[in-house]
């Protein structure tokens, strides 16, 4: 039988975790404190420890919420695990890049800040896992080695959408997608 979470903790969670992202965006991660996450939250030291061991905790948390919410709530997910004809290779593509989107505050700061280097590092880690499945050995690729080309393409990728990130979006998730795809297809990558 699934147990419901009580809304209180939901809240309260909430609430830590947006004075956390809020306090990623004024200073530096080894910089903010407790204290200063408990008076943006508006409750007290005690109940920040009920849901989160410190502040490492907290950040990774929060990263692995953002990190599977952008990979299962979006149709991403069928780009890593399903052979897709380029519309919905494209589509899948743009849904990630929409996510990015819509939780700009949370992805810029967690690239813009020197300490959460943590975040990045995950990313490649679950992205590298998908892109294992999309890769062609054959013809451009049949000469190279399998793991090169993954942590190349992985690479890419995840410093393609950091820069559109750290440069304020400057594109639409769509032609972001169209040409990541485009690059995609270059690589033997469908």
């Amino acid at each position: 039988m699934e147990t419901k979470t009580d809304r209180r903790i939901l809240r309260t969670k909430k609430a830590i975790n947006d004075a956390f992202l809020d306090l990623l965006t004024e200073k530096e991660f080894d910089r903010i404190t407790i204290n200063d996450i408990s008076e943006r939250a508006n409750v007290n030291r005690g109940t920040f420890y009920l849901h989160y061991m410190d502040k490492y905790d907290l950040l990774d948390n929060s990263i692995n919420d953002h990190l599977n919410r952008m990979i299962h709530s979006c149709t991403f997910t069928k780009f890593t695990e399903e052979k897709l004809e380029k519309t919905e290779a494209i589509e899948a593509l743009k849904s990630l890049f929409i996510y990015v989107e819509e939780n700009f505050i949370f992805f810029s700061s967690m690239l813009s800040n020197k300490k959460t280097s943590a975040f990045r590092e995950r990313m490649m880690a679950l992205l590298s896992s998908g892109m294992q499945k999309k890769i062609h050995m054959q013809g451009i690729n049949q000469n190279i080695d399998k793991e090169l080309i993954v942590q190349f393409l992985t690479t890419a990728f995840v410093g393609t959408v950091e820069s559109w990130i750290l440069s304020n979006m400057p594109q639409s998730p769509q032609w972001m997608a169209e040409q990541i795809w485009t690059l995609f297809e270059r690589n033997g990558c469908k």
